[in-house]
């Protein structure tokens, strides 16, 4: 129960970040729309103990990794990310960066929860098909990012989807 809690309050975190950081209706429609499918993620398990499906979770220190297919062309949900600046994330960094030929678009900064605790943000997007892309999100706090920032760089760098 306790990680289904957690789940949820992450992937309730990472679906209002998109909403309000981009405030784009057809993004969080996306989101919600995406399909249910494994993502195989090459990381160290261990670093985020508990599972459940695509999505990886610790909880001392708190942090998630969690990985969903976005039903969106690349180059179409990238441009709709970029359309406005993020509203309620601090140290925003936006870009992307080559791995093997692949770009790879991403957006970090620290974002303050309901109870006034700041987690660090990273939301990373990758193609994965003609009309789909792999979208990995990672929350932690602020102090274990060196521990953390790692394995969600392996994960999207890594994933690929299960047929």
């Amino acid at each position: 129960m306790k990680n289904l809690l957690t789940k949820k309050l992450f992937y309730f975190l990472t679906l209002l970040s998109v909403s309000f950081s981009f405030g784009q209706e057809e993004i969080v429609e996306d989101f919600e729309n995406a399909p249910e499918v494994l993502i195989e993620m090459d990381f160290n398990k261990s670093v985020y103990p508990e599972s459940e499906g695509n999505a990886y979770f610790s909880n001392t220190p708190k942090a998630a990794l969690i990985g969903m297919v976005v039903p969106k062309k690349y180059s179409d949900l990238i441009a709709e990310m970029k359309k406005e600046a993020p509203e309620g994330i601090k140290n925003l960094k936006t870009g992307e960066f080559d791995h093997a030929g692949k770009k790879i678009f991403f957006y970090t900064g620290n974002i303050t929860v309901e109870n006034g605790t700041e987690i660090f943000m990273e939301v990373l997007v990758k193609h994965s098909g003609e009309n789909e892309c792999i979208v990995i999100t990672s929350m932690y706090e602020p102090a274990v990012k060196e521990k953390f920032g790692k394995e969600a760089k392996r994960a999207i760098i890594s994933a690929k989807i299960i047929e």
